[in-house]
């Protein structure tokens, strides 16, 4: 099996809070968001095989206690399936960071006891398909085997569907907002996204998190003139969730992951 591969970090501290993991990168993502950072990943083609990816894993074992799966989407590959198995056999967690698009995929996941916490973008209010579909850039994408093209409606439900999943997984859930000055992230939208968690997820123990987006690593190139959202200004972007939510966090790069 041929896999779509970006990267690995063979020991992080950063992709999974609490946890030493491996992190796998994959290439490929349905979504153009404008702020994204990892935007060399989002095409092309850098196939390998599935062995070489378990080799990763393998080596990094004896000093990690998990695996992180990221991109890119790591759920349009079907190849996350038996890296997630070959990482349960291996004794370590499994977690991964998606924009919640392919809930069937995540089902799987979860079907198979293949999976430990979800990382999931909340990129806007779930609520508002229009603003949903301006930050997460939906375009049509074209892939080397696949053309996907998905309305900001799709979106929004896929997203919503993939969080009811992981919810009701029991399993440990993170939920995330990247905020970008005068793009997304006011205190309005802020609150709204607050109040859709705090109304459709029954999981007391999730963990929102609002992440400080730094537009100079942006996709879109007008945003990279952006100023970043100060971490005092996050700090108020926090309380404001927390009259809505019991965990909530925020991470900057003065200051690195704060509970609120």
């Amino acid at each position: 099996m041929k896999v779509n591969y970006a990267g690995t970090v063979p020991l992080s501290t950063l992709d999974w809070t609490g946890k030493s993991a491996v992190t796998i990168f994959f290439r490929g993502c349905p979504l153009r968001c404008p702020y994204c950072q990892n935007y060399p990943y989002l095409e092309g083609a850098g196939l390998v095989e599935l062995d070489f990816l378990k080799e990763q894993i393998k080596i990094s074992k004896p000093f990690v206690s998990a695996v992180v799966f990221s991109g890119g989407e790591p759920l349009m590959q079907e190849a996350i399936i038996p890296l997630a198995e070959f990482a349960k056999i291996l004794g370590l967690a499994v977690g991964v960071h998606t924009n919640g698009c392919y809930p069937e995929r995540a089902a799987e996941l979860v079907e198979r006891k293949l999976v430990d916490k979800f990382f999931i973008d909340v990129k806007a209010p779930l609520d508002d398909p229009e603003l949903y579909g301006k930050v997460s850039g939906w375009v049509e994408y074209k892939g080397a085997s696949v053309a996907v093209k998905r309305n900001p409606e799709e979106i929004a439900a896929a997203v919503a569907k993939t969080i009811e999943t992981a919810d009701t997984s029991d399993l440990e859930l993170e939920l995330r907002t990247t905020v970008i000055r005068d793009f997304i992230g006011n205190e309005k939208e802020i609150s709204r996204i607050a109040v859709w968690i705090s109304e459709h997820v029954k999981n007391k123990e999730v963990t929102y998190v609002l992440q400080q987006g730094i537009p100079e690593h942006s996709l879109e190139e007008k945003l990279r003139k952006n100023r970043v959202l100060e971490r005092e200004k996050l700090l108020e972007l926090g309380k404001i969730a927390k009259g809505f939510l019991e965990k909530v966090r925020i991470r900057t790069r003065e200051e690195g992951e704060e509970i609120i």
